[in-house]
């Protein structure tokens, strides 16, 4: 018999002791649930909540839901995340919150915007990110306190460490976070790895190693337009061999061109959901990692039986059943999308590959006319050189690039065999 069960079949006296300080029992195998109307207020809830804060349940009935709020929470996480539900996205955020003993208790939460409200359902997190939030939330709250910020402006402040953290939006963050967690559930737990998450996170991981090599690219290629502008000016100063020079840098400018139009094309599209942009991949990841939390939260909550007043245990189950249906059919959409857009990227990592062969063969003609042109091309020889440790440069991200588009292919594949 589980915790859970535990808890259904015996008094809600028998709860776990409760220390005079520090953090409230809270079990790696617990989850648990609340819903409020529009203004927040609860509406409904199941045991474990009721535990957790320990309030009375007719406390906690139709009061604030920041009746658990800490003081020590940045307001700049609670803008991000009433931006995100009010727009009408699921978000998923990290929380401290107070119990009425004063004790604190930490949550991964998946809030889900509902007609009427929201339902948040929230698991216990473990991973080591959870630590670096602690650390980010503390300094943050540090500075909001200090500068008297206004939430907006913590928001912005929160968003630019996660960014410096390597996740280009707040939704990237949150599914990266909510596939973290749910797989430190699960080790905590003795479970084996969900590999169909694991699956969907390694593909979201390698299609940001696609972005950041894809930027360095880009930058490299911009320096070497320098290059073949050079190439002209020294072009200009022969007296042999000027048409041909001049006819080759055109040719590498042209290859350029065409070289950086399709690294536009390899740009991973994120939709537009304020600060909540997403790709497919990440999309796909957070919406399964829901779909995930909320099957066990309905289970649990059935497995306890236990009524409060003026809380329906049959309505409360009825919605549950209604939100696991709805993130299970997002999810299957969603990781469709994901395979599509890998498989594309594949396609787009090979193109790459064919134009770079191309660039390098007219770097090797550069090359061969500055060896026939002899002592005649002063400096062009020097332009040869950099042409060659630019090449080399490339083909160390390309060869990452496509790695990284291999482990997107397999991943698939595996998830799709799985």
């Amino acid at each position: 018999m589980n915790m859970i069960q535990r808890q259904a079949a015996a008094p809600m006296d028998d709860a776990p002791h409760r220390p005079a300080s520090g953090a409230a029992p809270f079990d790696w195998d617990e989850i648990f649930f609340s819903r409020t109307d529009e203004r927040g207020v609860l509406k409904a809830f199941n045991t474990v909540f009721v535990r957790i804060a320990d309030f009375p349940p007719e406390d906690l009935l139709n009061a604030p839901h920041k009746i658990i709020r800490h003081d020590d929470m940045p307001r700049g996480a609670f803008w991000l995340m009433w931006k995100g539900i009010q727009s009408g996205a699921p978000v998923g955020v990290y929380v401290k919150n107070r119990a009425r003993d004063g004790l604190y208790y930490w949550v991964f939460a998946l809030v889900t915007p509902i007609e009427g409200g929201f339902l948040s359902v929230r698991i216990k997190p473990s991973s080591p990110l959870l630590h670096t939030i602690e650390a980010e939330y503390a300094a943050l709250r540090r500075r909001e306190l200090d500068e008297k910020l206004t939430p907006e402006d913590s928001a912005k402040l929160l968003l630019a460490r996660i960014a410096e953290l390597g996740f280009p939006s707040y939704y990237s963050f949150q599914a990266k976070a909510l596939a973290t967690e749910y797989a430190a559930r699960r080790i905590k737990l003795g479970l084996p790895l969900d590999k169909q998450v694991a699956d969907v996170d390694a593909v979201m991981d390698a299609a940001r190693q696609i972005a950041r090599e894809k930027e360095e690219l880009t930058r490299k290629f911009a320096t070497a337009e320098l290059l073949t502008a050079n190439m002209r000016i020294n072009a200009a100063r022969l007296t042999t061999g000027r048409g041909t020079i001049n006819e080759i840098a055109k040719g590498y400018d042209l290859m350029l061109q065409d070289i950086r139009r399709h690294m536009r094309a390899l740009s991973i599209a994120r939709t537009n959901d304020g600060m909540l942009g997403a790709t497919k991949d990440e999309r796909s990841l957070f919406l399964m990692g829901a779909e995930r939390v909320m099957s066990l939260v309905r289970e649990r909550f059935l497995e306890e039986g236990q009524e409060f007043a003026g809380v329906c245990q049959k309505d409360e189950a009825a919605l549950l059943d209604r939100l696991c249906d709805r993130y299970r059919a997002e999810a299957r959409s969603a990781l469709k999308d994901a395979i599509q857009g890998a498989a594309r990227m594949r396609r787009d990592a090979d193109f790459l590959r064919r134009l770079v062969v191309g660039l390098s063969t007219i770097r090797i003609t550069c090359r061969v006319e500055s060896g026939m042109l002899q002592g005649h091309a002063q400096g062009l020889e020097t332009i040869v050189r950099r042409l060659d440790d630019f090449h080399d440069e490339i083909a160390v991200n390309l060869e990452r690039i496509e790695n990284a588009a291999d482990t997107m292919t397999r991943r698939v594949v595996d998830h799709q065999r799985g």
